[in-house]
């Protein structure tokens, strides 16, 4: 079988890599900030500091939470006939998220992210069909902020009938998002999670305990957690590629260990976004060469383990649907090419903070390109056409040929959207002018399969019911 591959670490590379790790987890810690999180951790044998709220963790805990995490995935999906399965050879895509802004792909100018704003981006992220599973694309600014968290997932599951993804930032958003939740999916998360949660660890060797104790109830649940340390060369990782890995992976390991614990056999995958600091700055590098190199190293590491992947790569640091956004979203054919379960960052701009509709476009025909080259092909005496090398034998053509033409419409050769081929159309600058306007034209005629009217009702009560109860509860 022919298949296109790629590997970075060697086995000895990963070795030494696992031993860095649980030295840094056996010998410094991580701080959990939670004391329920160090109650399960101290009873299974770490070594805690209840005042500082932090723990050692042993390597047998790893090796035994590692047995329990699954290592194949459901993301299921409000349309039943688009359910992603991590783990079982699929290169799945997730869109970018939660944009600060939305860039207008025909001024070049930006503005703050509104509901009309979601609402348009994951009508269309429903439609492009190289987008599998969708976050939160942008940020809605003009939301009350009490009841945002809810109201950003109402809207996505009414405009998009994709798996959704998102962050749940505190424990009191759990139990009104899981109603809501269950009532779409007409089924309780453990059979239909068609929603996951992502965890950002504070790096270094940190957790938000808002954020970790809402993971803890939604692994009890059902709902997978997708692992996401973000830590930066030179500022909160150290100042090389392998450093960084090692903290990125003692972040995802303890977080494995915990969700285990509180949820054991739940549903963990691992979603490292390691990336570099501009020295000059300090701000966050999202399209370096490090930051592909630790993609790699990472995802590598996840499959040591046995754990599914959600690997960064699409999305970087251009500002506009150009050719350095264009460019950047090389890493991740390494990444897919190098075993990835899933890629995310589809339609993102500058380091994740801006959104376009006409990158997420351009976005759906570079993952098209990137999954021909996936796959095994096998190379033998049929699909080499020899019946056929002969028959033409020297100088012939093969274009009037019956193989030509069946091949030929089967899909053989992949067909980009909006890519440009053959004759020169239109002026040099015009590609992201021509994807907006097909942007525009999805929008037009796209229509989500809708909510059932139950289940909006009933999410619309909820919302409402937790806004009504937000002065109740204590601040802070």
């Amino acid at each position: 079988m022919a298949e296109a591959c790629l590997h970075y670490l060697t086995d000895a590379d990963k070795q030494e890599l696992h031993e860095q790790t649980l030295t840094v987890l056996e010998k410094v810690g991580v701080a959990f900030n939670l004391p329920s999180a160090i109650d399960l951790l101290a009873a299974a044998g770490a070594q805690v500091d209840r005042t500082k709220l932090t723990a050692r963790i042993p390597r047998e805990m790893v090796a035994a939470a590692l047995k329990t995490a699954p290592r194949r995935v459901l993301l299921a999906a409000r349309d039943p006939a688009r359910d992603v399965v991590l783990g079982e050879g699929y290169v799945s895509v997730c869109s970018d998220g939660t944009a600060t802004y939305m860039v207008d792909d025909l001024t070049g100018e930006r503005r703050p992210g509104s509901a009309a704003d979601l609402r348009r981006v994951m009508r269309l992220l429903d439609a492009l069909p190289e987008c599998d599973y969708v976050w939160p694309s942008v940020s809605a600014r003009d939301l009350d902020p009490v009841t945002a968290n809810l109201e950003i997932e109402y809207i996505s599951l009414s405009e998009c009938a994709k798996h959704l993804q998102d962050e749940v930032r505190g424990p009191e958003f759990v139990a009104p998002l899981v109603a809501m939740l269950e009532a779409v999916a007409g089924a309780s998360l453990r059979e239909r999670p068609i929603f996951s949660v992502i965890n950002c660890t504070i790096s270094p060797l940190q957790h938000d305990p808002a954020m970790t104790e809402a993971s803890m109830e939604l692994a009890k649940r059902g709902v997978p957690i997708f692992v996401m340390p973000m830590p930066m060369i030179g500022t909160t990782a150290p100042a090389s590629v392998m450093g960084a890995c090692v903290i990125t992976m003692a972040e995802i390991l303890s977080a494995v260990v915990l969700l285990q614990l509180a949820a054991p056999g739940c549903a963990v995958v691992a979603a490292p976004e390691p990336a570099v600091a501009d020295m000059r700055s300090g701000l966050y590098v999202c399209g370096s060469p490090e930051g592909s190199l630790m993609n790699l190293a990472c995802l590598e590491m996840a499959h040591f383990y046995g754990l599914p992947c959600q690997a960064g790569g699409l999305g970087g640091d251009g500002r506009y649907p150009d050719y350095q956004a264009g460019m950047e979203v090389g890493p991740a054919i390494m990444a897919a090419l190098a075993g990835a379960d899933s890629l995310v960052g589809f339609g993102g701009l500058d380091g994740a903070t801006c959104y376009s509709l006409a990158e997420a476009v351009l976005d759906n025909d570079a993952i098209g390109t990137m999954r021909r080259m996936l796959g095994a092909h096998a190379a033998d005496s049929q699909t080499s056409l020899v019946e056929e090398i002969l028959a033409v034998g020297i100088g012939g053509h093969y274009l009037g040929r019956r193989s030509t033409r069946e091949l030929g419409r089967s899909g053989l050769v992949w067909e980009p959207g909006v890519l440009r081929r053959g004759r020169p159309v239109g002026e040099p600058a015009q590609l992201v002018h021509e994807a907006a306007a097909r942007a525009e034209e999805i929008l037009a005629s796209h229509v989500p399969v809708p909510l059932a009217e139950d289940a909006a009702r009933y999410a619309e009560q909820v919302i409402a019911e937790f806004a009504a109860g937000a002065s109740q509860r204590p601040s802070g």
